[in-house]
C-alpha cells in the first residue's frame, strides 16, 4: 500500500512526529488490534481495552505489518479502518530490516516474519510491544506487555 492509498483511507502516514518518550509509546501488534476490534463491535471492554486503560497518555502505533495481517483476515474491514484512525502508523526502513535480519539470524528460534518484523521495529524505535505472543519472550532486548495476563 502506498503513501498515497493510505492518505486515501484516512490513516497518518506521518508516524510519529515527535516523540517526547519511546519507551512511552506502545506498538500493538495482530493479537493486540484484533482483541481490541472484536471488543468495540461487541461494545464490551476486555483484556484489550483494560490495558489501554491501565496507561492513560500513552501513544499507540500500529506497523503496516499489522495492518496488512489484520486486513488479510478482516471479516469487516471498514471497522478495521475505523479503529485504525485512531493510531498513529508506523512504517518499515532500512535500518529496522537490518535489525530484523540481525534478529533472526542470531535467535536460536526463528521467530514467524511478521513478527520478526514488529520485534525489530519496537527495537528500533524503543517501543513497547503489546501482544499475547509468548514467542517475544525469546527476544533479548525486546520490552513487551502481555495483554492477556
Amino acid at each position: 500500500m502506498t503513501c498515497c492509498a493510505l492518505g486515501r483511507l484516512g490513516l497518518s502516514t506521518a508516524w510519529p512526529r515527535v516523540l517526547r518518550a519511546a519507551a512511552a509509546v506502545l506498538l500493538l501488534d495482530t493479537s493486540f488490534f484484533s482483541a481490541l476490534i472484536a471488543e468495540r463491535l461487541r461494545r464490551q471492554a476486555g483484556s484489550a481495552t483494560a490495558l489501554l486503560r491501565a496507561h492513560p497518555g500513552r501513544k499507540t502505533v500500529v506497523s503496516i505489518i499489522t495492518v496488512g495481517e489484520y486486513l488479510e483476515y478482516a471479516r469487516a474491514p471498514a471497522n478495521a479502518l475505523s479503529v485504525l484512525r485512531m493510531h498513529s502508523l508506523v512504517g518499515i526502513s532500512l535500518e529496522i530490516a537490518k535489525r530484523c535480519a540481525a534478529l533472526q539470524s542470531r535467535l536460536p528460534q526463528r521467530l514467524g516474519e511478521n513478527d520478526a518484523w514488529l520485534a525489530a521495529t519496537a527495537l528500533q524505535h524503543d517501543f513497547t510491544l503489546v501482544s499475547a505472543d509468548q514467542d517475544f519472550a525469546r527476544v533479548p532486548r525486546l520490552t513487551w506487555i502481555n495483554f492477556k495476563s
